[in-house]
Parts: C-alpha cells; structure tokens; sequence
C-alpha cells in the first residue's frame, strides 16, 4: 500500500490534498487509479486510511492505531562522506528508526560545505529520508539537520552518549553492551579518515563515551548503519 505524509491535519470524512510532487507521484509514477486505497501520515504524525478520488485529493476513510516508531529518540551525529555513500546512509538509517541525523564537518572530513550549498543539500537529503520513511511504512520523517563542527555535537546531547573509536586503548566496550534500554541516545561516527586525538579528547569533555562497534574496522557509512541497527535491537527488545 502507497504512503505520503501531508502537513495538514486530518480527520475522518473529510478530503486532504497531497502537494504537486506528491500527486504527481501516485498518478504517474505508481499510477494509482481513482478508489485505491493508501496510508496517509498527517502532521501530527496520526496513520489514516485514505481513498485516491479522481481530482487527486484523498477522502480519509479511518484512522489507523499504530506505532511503528523506536521507543526512545535515537540521534546519529555523522561525519560527512562523499556523494552516493551519504545519501546511502540517510536511507538505510531511516529505515532501521534513527530520529535524527546531524552531519558534521572536521579535520577529517573531505567534504567540505559551506553558503547556500548547504541549503540546497540539507533541502535534498531531507527528501531522501522523507521517501525512505513513506518506502518503510514510519509514521515520523527523521530530521537531517544542517552540518555542524565537530566541537558543537554537545547540542545534541541525550540521555547516553557514545562515540565509536577503534583505539583498544579508550574503547570502553561494546556499543551493544553500553547501552541502556529506555534512555534516549546519541552516537557519533567519524569520517572517511576517523578522529584526531584532540577531537576524541574533545568529544570525551563533552560527555560522550567511547566504544566499539566489534573488532573489524568499517567504512564511515557501515559503521554508522551498524551502530543505528544495534541501538534499535537494543530499544526495541
């Protein structure tokens, strides 16, 4: 069954109108014919069942009681990696349930964003979690945030914090093992090129914890998929 979010409220019995894109999504692309039925998630996050009418609105037939959410907020502060690798990341880790994504920028990083370039990249990595979100049925679309500095991750805090580092020496064990059932939680993953010495330093005065993700060593965009997997293993046990 077709999914769309819309921003207006619903309610039972009366019509909602999907934007252009989204019309234009259903009647072209999926080609959805006057009378099927879909999943509306409208912007109070409220799941409706709705019926496509031949003018492109949909009829709300009834709502919908569910939740397919993870139980606590689950944050992913990520260093920015190249092109096809990023978007990868945004899609997979909205599937598995991450509720925000917080790119960063560091000594590290090799993409570097800066003016209205942002703007227009934070515009279109928000799409790309909004059609993984409508693809895997959620009924919220995670926030991707504008890139940050490193040294600024302590504005996204949460009740238990990690950041994944593969010194043995700091390693203060398994990312699956730390964590707490019921807390929300923020993890950090580096770049490409991983942390310098001062940013873990950093990262530790500001309240993250160290860990392991296992004894291999992965690319940024597995390590970041891995870690959202096992904090929503462990969330929703």
């Amino acid at each position: 069954m077709q999914q769309i979010f819309i921003q207006q409220k619903a309610k039972v019995q009366n019509f909602v109108e999907p934007d252009a894109q989204q019309r234009h999504h259903l009647q072209r692309v999926v080609r959805m014919k006057e009378g099927e039925i879909l999943r509306v998630i409208d912007g109070q996050g409220q799941v409706f069942s709705g019926q496509l009418n031949t003018d492109g609105r949909i009829l709300i037939l009834e709502q919908i009681q569910e939740d397919r959410e993870l139980p606590v907020s689950l944050t992913l502060v990520a260093g920015l990696i190249k092109g096809e690798r990023w978007d990868w990341l945004l899609q997979k880790c909205t599937e598995l349930g991450v509720s925000r994504i917080v790119p960063f920028q560091s000594s590290r990083t090799v993409v570097k964003l800066d003016g209205e370039k942002v703007d227009k990249k934070q515009q279109r990595w928000q799409k790309i979690v909004q059609e993984a979100s409508q693809q895997c049925k959620r009924t919220q679309i995670p926030q991707v945030c504008l890139p940050i500095a490193l040294r600024e991750a302590d504005q996204y805090l949460s009740e238990q914090n990690f950041v994944a580092y593969e010194d043995e020496a700091l390693q203060g064990g398994l990312f699956s093992t730390l964590l707490e059932k019921g807390r929300s939680t923020t993890i950090v993953i580096g770049p490409e090129g991983g942390f310098s010495p001062a940013e873990i330093a950093q990262l530790q005065a500001q309240g993250f914890r160290c860990c392991s993700l296992g004894k291999r060593i992965l690319r940024a965009e597995t390590a970041a998929i891995a870690a959202v997997c096992l904090a929503a293993a462990v969330m929703e046990a």
